[in-house]
């Protein structure tokens, strides 16, 4: 969902299926991951699990390369709001047939029943009903808090600058891991767990420091 869209700067605020699944499949074959991608494990946790028929060492071979590709996609796609068409899984590049394809397919339906049983009790906002859509309203309300948020940071900037901000754009991706933790992929990209969404301070003080690096 783009929060703010102006002649200078544009930020967005999204929870990606293709980060899921991707979090998912690394879970659960016990993958490793070179030192700038390392992230908590899922939250919940993921049983590890591998299914009869897949080549764990060679999704173990493909899935780096896949996942900074995967993030470059989300980066550059020109349209942020997760509902606009394309291709599933976002990288319309694998090949079929290869392990991670095979991966992705087996392992999708399975990572999206488990993020969808598991946000609600997991995630949910205080005073947020237990019924309805699972995770929807919290995420929602920290999308919108964290919009706001943005707003103001930037425009303390330029009052502190004395001048309006550069061009930027920036995407901010939550994530569904454990701790209160934020990975910056890019200059433009921000990974960051629910649990510092729910942070206000902590939030903050990770977005003050982006912005203030952007601006």
């Amino acid at each position: 969902m783009r929060l703010e869209n102006t002649t200078s700067w544009r930020a967005g605020w999204s929870s990606e299926n293709e980060i899921d699944v991707a979090l998912y499949i690394r879970d659960a074959l016990a993958l490793s991951v070179s030192e700038g991608q390392v992230l908590p494990p899922v939250e919940p946790q993921v049983p590890v699990h591998v299914p009869a028929g897949i080549d764990r060492a060679a999704v173990q071979a493909q899935w780096a390369d896949w996942w900074v590709d995967l993030l470059a996609f989300l980066r550059n796609r020109e349209d942020p709001d997760p509902r606009s068409p394309r291709s599933r899984y976002g990288r319309p590049a694998l090949a079929q047939g290869s392990a991670m394809r095979q991966a992705l397919d087996i392992f999708g339906p399975a990572a999206a029943r488990h993020f969808a049983n598991a946000r609600g009790p997991a995630l949910r906002g205080a005073g947020e009903p237990s019924g309805g859509t699972p995770w929807a309203p919290g995420f929602y309300r920290r999308q919108i808090v964290a919009g706001e948020r943005l707003g103001q940071l930037v425009r303390e900037a330029e009052v502190r600058l004395g001048r309006r901000a550069y061009p930027f754009r920036l995407n901010v991706i939550e994530i569904s891991v454990a701790g209160s933790i934020w990975l910056r992929t890019a200059d433009d990209q921000l990974l960051v767990s629910s649990r510092l969404a729910e942070d206000g301070p902590g939030l903050e003080a990770v977005l003050r420091g982006v912005i203030d690096e952007l601006v």
